[in-house]
């Protein structure tokens, strides 16, 4: 292990790296900087008013009259910069992206200052910012601070180029427990409050503060480098032993791979039952939904998986994003894709059996980047929400394309280059032509070319492979769309059979056409050697069928990117459903569970073009090509099932029993239904879901179930059963959409979670006129409930559709208030380009869908 940088050398690195902020009207100016911030705040869960006090220090380069700040629906009382005994007392005005100016009446000069500000406000009741959530009848704080949000807490410069060390103070009182990013360095009890100082945090961005107040219990996560706790609200701590377990080996794995220690006093976690997003990775206090660290103490494979992914991507953090942080939000790829990449890492190395390895995480982003309205991953960000703007990208598509990279160059070349960049800015700010620098280094391709082309521009190619060698690049988009032409510096894997003989070999294709000899004449092209790359291709119907005969030289990811390869080129308008089929039929048939469960995903892909004319049709499909296998499995989960047989089974019967209308399938849900409500830990959640869903949709469900659902909700205390309870009633009848639907307004749903109480039952209703009948009667509830990232989103997470009355609907609803919520005009503008391109592709494929379905 290499030991971390001194603080002093910290010190020093911070001041020569923090990148100058851009005079640009959306950032504060580069003349003045921060150098350490003191925050003290008075806070008592069970009161809605908090105050504080600021001191941040502050290195003014040229002379000014105003320092600008960050604050959002704060009152702040008083401001001044002081310098010795020479104060400058500054008028406050407000100005746009959330800067406020501190005008002072004289000219400050260069030199060092303090600037303080005593400020007001109200603790917000949604899930961003320093929030309120009352849980079980008790009240806690918790905070979410990325991306702009420290700002609505307390003043502060809240750009991640402002890397400085904070000083957290918090009073409250004594009943309360009390956790901040550091170690607690000095606390004070008089007249029932207590006064908590931490100690001095190490140099990080404002997002990456985070404190909790609260009746927590906690339990010692032994173990560890570092001391570690994982809080829990008061009750809960037996439900934690999963997590305790497991934490030690992923942090390790993580040390290991970095060749640096964990770079914090501490390491605690912390359960939040009201949370926007999935976690947070504060340094030093992590914060995450309940439901992924409250848990039964050795969870089955599947439901091990996602808390498992989610504390190594958190941990990774750590180093991605924490130690070295991005300087701008336009870069936050960075921080998302690394982490996301070294997750997968993590996984692959400690959880073999959850099968990490045949994810294609390429599949998660190629939908949304083949939109013509998409953005580039690295695009311009003046707000808040241009930064939630195709958020799920710089996951996804980034961690895409380091794989890329990483299948390229080699893991242990890639790791070299990761662990020079990772000791070169430490404690600094980069942007992405760092890491391309540190790549480069250990690579034979100029990486910074190619990457440049992957993550500034939208989109990705499709490279059409003729029978003569020819490659001709184009860009991938949807049928019917209109796309700028754009090309890449495709690094293409490629395998080809020739002579009876198969040859592999890499390749670069950087022009709209360019011939590789070679491939004249093959059998066959495969140009995706274990489905790494980030494109879509196409070769002669010939070859694809000589290809389906020899499926057994493919591996299993291999296999899946032949039918998701296929199925995406229908979607392009550039095959037809024959052809999907041909392939879909060849996978299907597979003798292994990965790819049989692919062929599943992609033929629940076709269910817009299934409707009242041909459902029978399509269940006579489900019931003779499907119901066989599921039969197979049975219902039943076994100790002996692997990951890839319990995901199928569940994926076969969520299928299965929605669209199947086979009777006995029925009764076998109706009693897998009172037997989960009976005793919620007889089977997994995955299969609870579907068989509450199906005993509870159709228009002869019983209403009685509502309430026996919600009386066993009530008793429950693992988060994922609530959920699996609350989210999966199908129900269609008007009275009881009303009845769920005002469900979302209740405490039984978090705030955080009221989008998803809302898409869950629009996703049961082919006629969507109810819900748009509640929602426009309790739209100003919801919007005050809602997060307000959740509420400029409503359009594209819940009203995206392929019925043209359902969009009647929405546009109905949305248009007269979509430019009323900041972002929700953006997110309009997705759900009508993604809505119409489903209509297109509806009014494309329908027929010859029906004329399948006939021909069977």
């Amino acid at each position: 292990m290499k030991r971390l940088l001194s603080w002093v050398s910290c010190m020093l690195m911070l001041v020569a790296n923090v990148a100058t902020a851009e005079d640009v009207d959306y950032r504060l100016p580069g003349a003045i900087k921060p150098t350490f911030q003191q925050i003290h705040l008075n806070i008592d869960p069970d009161q809605p008013d908090y105050s504080g006090e600021t001191i941040i220090e502050l290195n003014i380069t040229e002379p000014v009259t105003k320092v600008g700040f960050y604050q959002m629906d704060i009152q702040v009382t008083n401001a001044e910069l002081r310098q010795g005994n020479r104060i400058y007392p500054l008028r406050i005005t407000e100005d746009d992206y959330n800067i406020n100016w501190g005008h002072s009446s004289a000219t400050v000069p260069v030199g060092t200052y303090e600037l303080a500000i005593s400020f007001e406000g109200k603790v917000n009741t949604s899930s961003d910012g320093m929030y309120l959530s009352s849980f079980e009848g008790r009240n806690y704080i918790f905070t979410q601070f990325e991306d702009m949000h420290a700002r609505k807490a307390f003043p502060s410069f809240d750009e991640p180029a402002f890397k400085i060390p904070y000083q957290m103070t918090i009073t409250t009182p004594e009943k309360q427990v009390v956790a901040s990013n550091t170690p607690v360095e000095k606390r004070t009890v008089e007249d029932g409050m207590q006064t908590v100082t931490f100690m001095k945090t190490k140099p990080m961005p404002t997002y990456l503060i985070a404190y909790t107040v609260g009746p927590f219990d906690s339990v010692e996560m032994e173990g560890l480098s570092v001391p570690g706790k994982l809080y829990v609200p008061n009750g809960y701590a037996d439900k934690t032993k999963f997590i305790v377990k497991h934490t030690p080996e992923i942090l390790e794995s993580l040390e290991n791979f970095f060749g640096i220690d964990y770079p914090y006093r501490k390491l605690d976690f912390v359960a939040v039952p009201n949370f926007t997003h999935g976690a947070m990775e504060n340094a030093g206090l992590i914060t995450y939904r309940d439901s992924l660290l409250l848990l039964e103490d050795e969870p089955g494979l599947a439901e091990r998986s996602a808390p498992l992914e989610v504390v190594a991507h958190e941990l990774a953090h750590q180093w991605y994003g924490n130690l070295v942080t991005m300087a701008w939000w336009d870069d936050l790829w960075l921080n998302e894709a690394f982490a996301s990449w070294m997750a997968s890492y993590v996984m692959m190395e400690l959880y073999p059996e959850l099968n990490f390895k045949d994810r294609i995480i390429q599949e998660g982003a190629f939908g949304a980047d083949a939109s013509p309205t998409v953005k580039p991953v690295k695009k311009v960000v003046r707000s808040q929400p241009d930064v939630m703007d195709g958020l799920g990208l710089n996951y996804s598509k980034g961690e895409s394309i380091l794989q890329m990279i990483e299948s390229l160059i080699g893991t242990e070349n890639f790791r070299k280059g990761v662990q020079a960049y990772m000791k070169k800015h430490a404690w600094g700010n980069t942007q992405a032509d760092d890491l391309w620098a540190a790549l480069d280094e250990v690579s034979d391709f100029n990486l910074s070319k190619m990457m440049k082309g992957y993550l500034e521009q939208p989109g990705y190619p499709l490279l059409d492979i003729d029978g003569d060698g020819t490659i001709a690049q184009k860009r991938f988009h949807l049928a019917g769309a209109d796309v700028k032409e754009q090309t890449w510096a495709v690094p293409l894997n490629i395998s080809y059979k020739k002579n009876g003989k198969i040859h592999r070999e890499i390749v670069f294709v950087d022009k709209k056409s360019t011939r590789l000899p070679q491939l004249a004449e093959a059998e066959w092209v495969f140009p995706n050697d274990n489905a790494t790359g980030y494109f879509r291709w196409s070769i002669p119907a010939a070859q694809m069928d000589n290809l389906l005969a020899d499926l057994d030289v493919l591996n299993n990811r291999e296999k899946k990117n032949v039918l998701y390869n296929m199925q995406a080129l229908l979607n392009g308008g550039e095959a037809g459903i024959d052809s999907v089929m041909k392939v879909l039929n060849a996978m299907a048939a597979d003798d292994d569970p990965v790819v049989i469960r692919a062929s599943v995903g992609t033929l629940a892909g076709f269910l817009y073009l299934v409707n009242d004319d041909n459902e029978a049709q399509f269940a006579e499909l489900l019931n003779e090509k499907y119901m066989p296998l599921l039969e197979k499995l049975t219902l039943t989960q076994s100790d002996d099932d692997d990951e890839s047989v319990i995901r199928l089974r569940t994926q076969l019967y969520s299928l299965l029993g929605r669209h199947s209308d086979n009777e006995e399938l029925i009764k076998k849900s109706k009693a897998l239904a009172e037997q989960y409500l009976a005793d919620t830990g007889s089977m997994p959640n995955g299969i609870a879901r579907t068989a509450l869903n199906v005993t509870t949709m159709g228009p002869d469900a019983d209403p009685a179930w509502f309430d026996r659902i919600m009386k066993v909700f009530a008793d429950s205390k693992l988060p994922n059963v609530k959920n699996t309870l609350l989210y999966s009633m199908g129900y269609e009848d008007p009275a009881m959409i009303d009845k769920l639907l005002d469900l979302a307004l209740t405490d039984n749903v978090t705030p955080a979670n009221t989008i998803l109480m809302l898409a869950s039952v629009t996703r049961n209703l082919d006629d969507q006129t109810p819900y748009y009948a509640w929602l426009t009667k309790n739209a100003d509830a919801v919007v005050e409930k809602m997060p307000d990232y959740h509420v400029s989103r409503m359009p594209e997470f819940i009203a995206t559709t392929c019925d043209a009355d359902n969009l009647a609907l929405a546009i109905e609803f949305y248009g007269p208030i979509k430019d009323q919520h900041e972002g929700m005009a953006r997110s309009y503008d997705i759900m009508m380009d993604e809505s119409n391109q489903c209509l297109r592709l509806k009014e494309t494929y329908q027929s010859k869908f029906d004329a399948f379905l006939n021909g069977l």
